[in-house]
C-alpha cells in the first residue's frame, strides 16, 4: 500500500483500474474493488499496511464496471464489510439491469470486460447512497453523483484532506495503456459523454489538492487546477 495523502492509500500490484484504501478509526474501507480474481492481491496489501480482511468495513463503488467491482462480492462475502454504491446503480452492480451501450463498439467492449476478463461478478449493494450525502461512518465521507461514464457514477470527497476519487470521471492516461495525459472519460466508455463532461463542471465548486483516478497515477498536489486547465482548453 502507498501512502497517497494522510489516511488514504493506494494498493499497489493490481491490473487495470486502482484500489484505493481509506483508514478509519476501527478499521477500513476500500474505494472499488479492482477485477474479480483481486482478491488475494488486495488481501495481501492490506496485510502489508497492517490490517486484517477482518478490518475491512466497507467497500464503496464508484460504477458499476467490471473492473470496479470485480471483487466485491468475495471481499464482502470473507470480511463482512458492507457495499455502498449511488442508488442510481444499484441494479447495475446486482445484474437486475444491463448498462446501457450506446454504440456497438460500446457493447463490444462491455462484453470483452464481462466475458473475456472476466470482469463481472454481481454484488449485493447493502447501502444506496444519494447525491450530497455523507458517510459519517467512513470519516465523512461526501457523495457527488457525477453521472455520465455511468448512470449511476459517483466521486467521493475527503474535505479534510481535499481529497476526491473519482472513479472513471477522468482518466491520467489511456486506460488500456496508460499512455497519454489527463483527460475526460474516454468516449467509448461512457453511455453519455456530454454528461460526463457536465460532471466534471460540478468539481469546479469543490477544493481538490489531491485527485485519486481509477485509471492511472494519482495527482498529489494541484489537482483542482488540473481540473480548471482541462476545462480551459476544452470549451
Amino acid at each position: 500500500m502507498k501512502q497517497v495523502a494522510p489516511g488514504v492509500y493506494m494498493l499497489e500490484g493490481l491490473r487495470s483500474s486502482n484500489v484505493y484504501a481509506l483508514a478509519l478509526p476501527q478499521g477500513i474501507a476500500l474505494i472499488d474493488s479492482g477485477l474479480s480474481g483481486a482478491v488475494h492481491q488486495i488481501v495481501t496489501q492490506l496485510k502489508k499496511g497492517g490490517y486484517a480482511l477482518s478490518d475491512l468495513q466497507a467497500i464503496v463503488l464508484t460504477h458499476a464496471h467490471g473492473d470496479h467491482t470485480g471483487s466485491a462480492a468475495e471481499l464482502a462475502r470473507r470480511s463482512g464489510a458492507q457495499v455502498f454504491a449511488h442508488r442510481e446503480e444499484v441494479p447495475y452492480i446486482e445484474g437486475t439491469k444491463s448498462l446501457p451501450a450506446t454504440s456497438v463498439l460500446q457493447r463490444a467492449m462491455i462484453w470483452m470486460q464481462n466475458r473475456v476478463l472476466g470482469g463481472r461478478a454481481f454484488c449485493q449493494v447493502e447501502r444506496a447512497l444519494e447525491d450530497g450525502e455523507v458517510i459519517e461512518d467512513l470519516g465523512g465521507l461526501q457523495v457527488i453523483h457525477t453521472p455520465g461514464h455511468t448512470p449511476g457514477s459517483i466521486c467521493l470527497y475527503q474535505p479534510e484532506g481535499k481529497v476526491l476519487f473519482c472513479g472513471d470521471l477522468l482518466f491520467n492516461g489511456h486506460p488500456l495503456t496508460g499512455r497519454g495525459e489527463f483527460q475526460f472519460s474516454i468516449s467509448q466508455f461512457c453511455v453519455d459523454a456530454a454528461q460526463a463532461r457536465e460532471s466534471v463542471r460540478r468539481l469546479l465548486k469543490v477544493p481538490i489538492e489531491v485527485l485519486c483516478l481509477g485509471h492511472g497515477k494519482p495527482i498529489l498536489e494541484g489537482a483542482g487546477k488540473r481540473i480548471r486547465e482541462l476545462l480551459g482548453r476544452n470549451l
